[in-house]
């Protein structure tokens, strides 16, 4: 309980024994004047009561007085926070306008340059950044490109003799989509001539050599899927069969693509 409550409790306690006792006064003067015992009481408990309601009375009437008091005689301090209330908000904006504005000419110009250099730099530096990004991206996409035509190149001269110009073209397009890692269409048919199956494996390795890391199960997909001679061999056969005898047949292991482009 804190001390407040206790301050309450005594009061209202004191003023309950003031009633008492004068509702008590009360019975006693009126025995005292020979009236009878329960008339008595009656008085007693009247007089408590009344006096009860007349100090509520007294209380709500001074309580009333003293907020009239306090609304015609304000204390200067809540008359000023008053003010301040009431004050409209675009006299608040004005005030904080101008209050910045002192700020922002009390700045000294050197440190507006250099915020102004700051964010010049900034956007120069972005600007440099995509530049550099676009440069990057066109360097690597012509790298692609010459890498894919000299496997191309490479595809031509060892099957010009071999297999007829839409053929060609077919396995062509074949390794073009095997480098980008796209999906080979299964209607692809070329057939050759005066090849062995062997020179097929020696071209499907050179190819897979060349554009690693790219599994062998990928390159291995397209020698069946493009030539018709390996329909009936099983991918696992064509994938063990890559670099045999090396240096046997019309087409032979090469190590370098590059270096065949050169001679």
């Amino acid at each position: 309980m804190h001390l407040k409550y206790f301050e309450y409790i005594v009061i209202y306690l004191s003023v309950l024994l003031v009633c008492v006792i004068g509702g008590a006064l009360a019975r006693i003067s009126f025995l005292g004047k020979g009236g009878d015992e329960y008339t008595a009481n009656i008085v007693f408990w009247s007089i408590t009561a009344l006096s009860i309601l007349f100090y509520a009375l007294i209380i709500l009437f001074l309580d009333g007085i003293i907020v009239l008091f306090r609304k015609i005689f304000p204390k200067k301090g809540s008359s000023e926070n008053s003010t301040v209330d009431i004050m409209p908000s675009e006299n608040l904006e004005n005030i904080r306008e101008e209050q910045q504005k002192i700020i922002n000419e009390n700045i000294p110009t050197y440190l507006v340059e250099n915020s102004e250099e700051n964010i010049v730099n900034q956007t120069t530096e972005s600007v440099n950044l995509e530049s550099i990004r676009k440069t990057q991206l066109q360097k690597k996409q012509q790298s692609e490109s010459e890498k894919l035509q000299i496997a191309l190149d490479y595809t031509r001269n060892q099957f010009a003799l071999y297999v007829t110009d839409e053929g060609l073209d077919a396995l062509c397009n074949a390794v073009s989509l095997y480098s980008k890692k796209e999906e080979i269409p299964n209607d692809i048919s070329v057939h050759t001539k005066e090849l062995t199956n062997l020179d097929l494996y020696h071209f499907g390795w050179n190819i897979w050599n060349y554009f690693r890391p790219i599994k062998q199960e990928e390159i291995s997909k397209l020698l069946k899927t493009v030539f018709v001679s390996l329909d009936d061999i099983d991918l696992d056969s064509i994938k063990s069969h890559l670099k045999d005898e090396p240096q046997k047949g019309n087409i032979k292991i090469q190590e370098d693509l590059t270096e065949y482009q050169k001679t």
